[in-house]
């Protein structure tokens, strides 16, 4: 299918499946590499199912980060390698296939937790409102008036750290057609600043919140920007607060909190395509507006309109469709089959971020500023991303609590 791809946009379709396969087993070796116990595992049951007792925790996500370290030691240390593998290095390509099969993926998931969803549907906007509407303008504003970052970092930049780091950051980025680079540097400080929520998080969720657990629940979707750290952190804070209020002897049933997460992180990453879509026409129409015209035609904003989000509205849809019409066996057969399919999505974001690392070295890593955005990352996360978002948790769910365990 690839090769196909290729040769419709008439690359060199040899060179490129000969390349292509080098550049596949080396992101492949670094999702196994990123799945390993020792950099993965994340709650003391996984730890003691694999036997170890300590772990970096990082998710099967810092595949991701090491694909971007591999891609950066071929660029700076192996340049003939990398110019060698240059036909198979596609970051865009592998992300757009990436983003199209996720909705597919949100879709069957949303459906699954369909009766959980509609009885917190109301409270879950409220997530996307503030990820949307107040998280992201006020990290635009930021990042361009304090950190003087230009409009195709800034807005990126801003999707990446309020709605979620890798698929809302290069859609975004796509919209505003930024580097391909950009998006990705910015999704890879989200990752592994996850990891820093990951180990701080929860355990604040368990000692402050532990009597208001589904404000725990939101507060970890709505502040862990990556979905596996976020799954991962609601697992983490479910496991931590049962067991406080098992030892004071109320219990709660389990899936609750892990699914209130879950769900809202759902509903912020189904509205990226809308969010996109937003972004398209407001770029167009009043920030690269075309030269000689007020306004920019229909034609320009189609033109402009990064064409995967349509796939991944599309993909969406059907498979929401299907999961919502099926029975509750059918639905259960469904469920692992798109988790195969997703597989696929997390090979593509590793594909994408072992691209960039080749296309990139160090000096210009610096150069670009990979610095700034770490400081604009850590100013925005501790400033005002995690109190806001516990704010919002509180309004709209302090009170709503659980069953209890029969």
């Amino acid at each position: 299918m690839l090769t196909a791809g290729v040769a419709a946009l008439k690359g060199d379709v040899k060179r490129f499946a000969i390349a292509f396969t080098v550049v596949f087993w080396i992101a492949y070796g670094s999702w196994i590499i990123g799945s390993y116990a020792r950099l993965a595992a994340v709650t003391p049951a996984d730890q003691q199912k694999f036997g170890i007792d300590w772990s970096l925790r990082l998710t099967s996500e810092g595949g991701f980060i090491v694909a971007l370290i591999a891609g950066l030691v071929i660029a700076n240390f192996f340049p003939r390698f990398a110019d060698w593998l240059k036909e198979a290095i596609r970051p865009e390509l592998y992300i757009k296939i990436a983003i199209v099969i996720l909705g597919a993926f949100l879709a069957v998931t949303l459906a699954g937790k369909l009766n959980l969803a509609s009885s917190l549907l109301w409270r879950s906007l409220a997530a996307i409102i503030e990820a949307y509407l107040i998280y992201w303008p006020v990290v635009y504003f930021i990042s361009r008036k304090w950190f003087g970052f230009s409009r195709e970092w800034a807005a990126p930049l801003a999707s990446g750290i309020s709605i979620c780091g890798v698929s809302a950051a290069i859609a975004t980025g796509g919209a505003v057609r930024a580097r391909p680079a950009i998006p990705v540097l910015v999704s890879s400080l989200v990752v592994i600043f996850a990891v820093v929520e990951l180990l701080i998080l929860p355990f604040l969720a368990q000692a402050f919140l532990s009597h208001e657990p589904l404000v725990a629940a939101a507060w970890i979707g709505l502040a862990v920007k990556t979905d596996g750290a976020a799954v991962a952190g609601g697992g983490i804070t479910e496991a931590l607060i049962l067991a406080k209020n098992a030892a004071e002897g109320v219990h709660y049933q389990p899936g609750w909190i892990l699914g209130t997460t879950t769900t809202i992180k759902i509903f912020i990453d189904v509205f990226i395509a809308v969010w996109t879509f937003i972004l398209a026409y407001i770029w167009t129409n009043h920030i690269n507006v075309a030269k000689g015209a007020d306004k920019a035609s229909a034609s320009e904003i189609w033109q402009r309109f990064p064409k995967f989000i349509i796939g991944f509205a599309v993909t969406f849809l059907v498979a929401f469709l299907i999961a919502v019409g099926a029975s509750p066996e059918r639905l259960a057969k469904l469920t692992p089959i798109i988790g195969e399919a997703n597989i696929f999505r997390v090979i593509f974001f590793i594909l994408t971020f072992f691209s960039i690392g080749v296309l990139s070295n160090f000096r210009k890593l610096w150069q670009d500023g990979i610095g700034k955005l770490a400081a604009v990352y850590i100013l925005s996360l501790f400033g005002f991303v995690i109190w806001v978002g516990l704010l919002i948790s509180w309004l709209f769910f302090a009170g709503v609590k659980p069953p209890l365990a029969s």
